[in-house]
């Protein structure tokens, strides 16, 4: 077979390949750099080699003020900064990739890194894997657009550079890369899967050079003892999946009371540094990212009863940390509950079987991937970590076997992960696709129909009656003088109205019989308009800028909207790629009147941006593809911002009359 190294396809996707390997250098140093600025932090408010040791010298209220001053530095740089930034920092990755294209701001990698350092060095209760997921991530981000990367390409390298953050964190390559992959991007293309794998290698070998070939933790060697040891690995992978379902509501619990609390969130994250400072004084383990804990537990040197008080205290006290409104991640958190709940399992085995059982630091090695496991939802990703962190295949049977037993209890109760029930609560849903989601990117002004009945709010019922019977129309809204909304009415209201209209006439006007209407505002998305179409039997939204009536949004073309959305996405990522067009002008039906086409740019559009040109809002065309004779040279979806230019070859989608209308009027 021939390679063909004039495909715009080969050529675009070398050229992510070299990107990626220059964001996993970045990713690799942006780590090394985060792992420093939280060691600085710490050095400077705790004075001691390790926050343990500083809780044993120091008087008790430094213990309870220290991760409080963490707070109240925190509360300012996120609220004034990034408020992106507050939390774990990975929903807000994949809600750009689905609604920004993979755009983050600029500041956001600055503000997570000095949000998140200070409130680990601090004390907080939160892991530094998802800072340094958000930040490489938001770094890729910044690359990308600096190239002029677009659509899949961006959506790819972003995804990169997450996986590049975890590969460089636990110096883990294969789980970086299906992390991105099996959490951030949810796809396992071949055109998207290399250059993640790039990235996570390039970023775990710059790490590997700067700081060593170090493993994140003190892993005991495993042994399978006996086969008798199936059955409570068995009740390991039950137990985790309970216990993160537990954190999961404890955290989005807690993050509701701190929502609902009157006090401004700037000194939130100081209360919950607070109460985080109490639970520390009695244990001192949860502090922090809690890795000199997972060592002591992994090498046996906890006890059961401490072990399991310490699940229960890491889970309130992380949950209270980001909850708050604090900034760090959930997966150190995540596998810490899982060591201490497998150690609590393995001593009591260990202890009533000691010649047929593992040590409690083997149950506790494959409950860090198991608790994992039920938090995210990402079974696969686990089980790599895991195996990459000891090296050892004895591992992998009781390892896959807890992992993929927690994960399914969790799926089965809890329906979101960790990541995306941040996602659920603000109506994103990340089931089966991200069709879900398609509306929710589709402001309502683009759809706004002039095509309605108003009465001024001063109108008599006879004319109303009148107008409405011989009208086409089953809604009506009502204004004043000044177009103010003031309610509106259904014709099924007048039909009791139409036998005593010429009784009512001058005593009944138009404000008398209307009702506070349901209504959209101006800058909501069109996900909202179909749920209200959902649960209420209407025609017709007004909506509404202010007080003023500035259209309708009409259920039928929130129907359409939302299935010309679907097909152009499945055009888009589908069958515009693979169409090879010859000469301008050249078409492909989709749906009944609905086509995708190729055409040379009109010079009317010279030098416009479609912004400018408003296509989507005015003729309902969207521009799916802009093909170019120097680089980049395909923009997929481009951005409102794109300026066409003389020569342009654009692929449109649309209904022929819209398309007609425009391009051959």
């Amino acid at each position: 077979m021939k390679l063909n190294f004039k495909d715009n396809e080969f050529i675009e996707h070398f050229h992510l390949i070299w990107m990626a390997v220059l964001v996993g250098f970045i990713a690799g140093l942006a780590s090394i750099l985060f792992k420093l600025m939280i060691r600085f932090f710490q050095d400077i408010l705790w004075r001691a080699p390790n926050i343990l040791a500083a809780v044993q010298k120091q008087p008790w209220y430094f213990t309870i003020l220290i991760p409080a001053v963490g707070g109240l530095l925190v509360g300012p740089l996120i609220y004034y900064g990034a408020r992106e930034a507050k939390g774990h920092g990975v929903p807000e990755i994949m809600e750009a990739l689905v609604f920004r294209s993979g755009k983050i701001r600029n500041r956001v990698a600055v503000v997570k890194a000095l949000a998140s350092s200070i409130c680990i060095g601090s004390g907080g209760s939160s892991g530094r894997e998802g800072p340094i997921v958000q930040i490489s991530s938001s770094l890729a981000s910044t690359i990308g657009q600096f190239f002029r990367i677009k659509g899949k390409g961006m959506r790819t390298l972003v995804a990169a550079g997450a996986g590049a953050g975890i590969g460089a964190t636990f110096n883990a390559p294969i789980a970086g890369a299906l992390f991105a992959v099996e959490v951030i991007l949810g796809e396992f293309g071949v055109f998207a899967f290399s250059p993640i794998i790039v990235a996570s290698v390039i970023a775990t070998l710059t790490s590997r050079f700067i700081a060593g070939n170090f493993s994140s933790f003190t892993v005991p060697k495993y042994t399978l003892s006996s086969m008798w040891e199936i059955g409570p690995y068995v009740l390991l992978g039950i137990v985790s999946g309970f216990v993160a379902i537990l954190f999961i509501e404890i955290l989005y619990f807690l993050e509701d009371r701190f929502d609902r609390l009157r006090m401004h969130p700037l000194i939130k994250p100081a209360l919950g540094g607070l109460l985080v400072g109490v639970i520390g004084l009695s244990f001192p383990q949860v502090f922090g990212v809690s890795y000199e804990a997972m060592d002591a537990v992994l090498l046996g040197h906890l006890g059961l009863w401490l072990a399991l008080v310490l699940v229960f205290a890491k889970i309130l006290a992380t949950s209270l940390t980001l909850g708050s409104g604090g900034s760090g991640g959930i997966f150190a958190p995540s596998l810490f509950l899982g060591a201490m709940t497998g150690n609590v399992v393995g001593s009591v085995f260990h202890s009533a079987f000691p010649n047929s059982m593992s040590s409690p630091g083997a149950f506790s090695l494959v409950g860090m991937g198991a608790v994992l496991a039920g938090a995210t939802h990402a079974p696969i990703t686990a089980i790599i970590i895991i195996f990459e962190l000891t090296n050892d295949y004895k591992i992998i049977l009781p390892l896959m076997l807890s992992c993929i037993i927690a994960s399914f209890i969790s799926v089965g109760v809890h329906r979101g992960s960790i990541y995306t029930m941040k996602l659920r609560r603000r109506g994103i849903f990340f089931k089966e696709g991200r069709e879900v989601n398609i509306l929710r990117s589709l402001p309502v002004k683009d759809f706004i129909s002039h095509d309605y009945q108003k009465f001024l709010n001063t109108e008599h019922v006879g004319r109303i009656v009148d107008q409405a019977i011989s009208g086409k129309h089953h809604a009506f809204q009502i204004v004043d003088g000044e177009n103010n909304y003031i309610g509106c009415f259904a014709l099924n209201q007048l039909k009791k109205l139409v036998l005593q209209k010429e009784l009512l006439d001058s005593l009944v006007i138009a404000e008398d019989i209307s009702v506070p209407g349901i209504q959209l505002e101006y800058e909501d998305n069109m996900e909202k308009a179909m749920r209200i179409f959902g649960r209420e039997d209407v025609a017709e939204i007004p909506v509404l800028e202010g007080k003023k009536l500035k259209g309708v949004v009409k259920r039928k073309d929130a129907i359409e909207a939302y299935n010309n959305e679907i097909i152009k996405r499945e055009a888009t990522s589908g069958i515009v790629e693979k169409l090879k067009f010859g000469q301008p002008g050249k078409t492909f039906d989709l749906s009944a009147g609905y086509k995708i086409m190729e055409i040379e740019a009109p010079s009317l559009f010279w030098d416009k941006s479609l912004k400018n040109l408003d296509l989507k809002a005015v003729h309902r065309i969207d521009v799916l593809m802009i093909k170019r004779k120097y680089p980049p040279k395909t923009i997929t979806i481009p951005s409102a911002e794109e300026v066409i230019r003389e020569g342009d070859i654009l692929i449109i989608a649309g209904q022929e009359e819209n398309i007609a209308e425009i391009f051959y009027p």
